[in-house]
């Protein structure tokens, strides 16, 4: 997997900043909130320089989520797209007897359910785990900055969530194998059919 994304790292790495800089973002929504409390129950509270902030801080916000989104999408084609050509090229400088022990069933499925899983992780994985784990890391400094016993105690569960990912994708490997098995045995009899018909 990472010889495949190799060629297409200057889109990951943007992909990653403009991830990390919309959760950074993110992360100073609630202080700009806090801030305009304390300074409400303090008596010196300016509405219109909390609303600025608070809106400036939104827009860029939706720009870095517009921005990433954008690169998700192309990053994820470019790469199925790279791969579905490397593939095809290969299929078609192969042997005869090369191509009747892969089935053509398989290869449907290399060339579509393989590629489509790649694109996804591309597209949603690489984000979700980068996000997934800068705003853990940024919510617990934050929480730890307003109040460290409730910091501690919300904190606590943090490798109960983390026991619990573990666990479930550690059964998605499974899964994800029976499933790639069921649609080579789906594009073998469809294939099969078509012959037959």
């Amino acid at each position: 997997l990472i010889s495949v994304l190799k060629p297409y790292r200057g889109w990951i790495v943007a992909l990653l900043l403009l991830t990390l800089g919309g959760n950074a973002l993110s992360l100073l929504l609630p202080r700009i909130i806090a801030s305009g409390i304390d300074a409400f129950g303090a008596g010196n509270f300016d509405g219109p320089a909390i609303i600025v902030r608070f809106l400036g801080i939104a827009l860029l916000v939706c720009a870095c989520s517009y921005g990433q989104a954008f690169v998700q999408t192309q990053a994820s084609e470019r790469v199925a797209r790279n791969l579905r050509e490397q593939l095809a090229d290969s299929v078609s400088r192969a042997s005869f007897a090369r191509v009747q022990t892969e089935t053509p069933g398989k290869l449907l499925t290399y060339l579509s359910s393989d590629v489509d899983a790649i694109k996804m992780f591309v597209s949603q994985a690489i984000v979700m785990l980068a996000s997934s784990v800068f705003l853990i890391i940024g919510a617990s400094a934050l929480l730890l900055s307003l109040n460290w016993r409730l910091a501690l105690a919300v904190l606590a569960i943090i490798p109960l969530i983390g026991g619990t990912f573990f666990f479930i994708f550690s059964k998605i490997g499974v899964l994800f194998k029976k499933s790639q098995g069921v649609i080579d045995r789906l594009n073998r009899i469809i294939n099969e059919s078509i012959l037959a018909s």
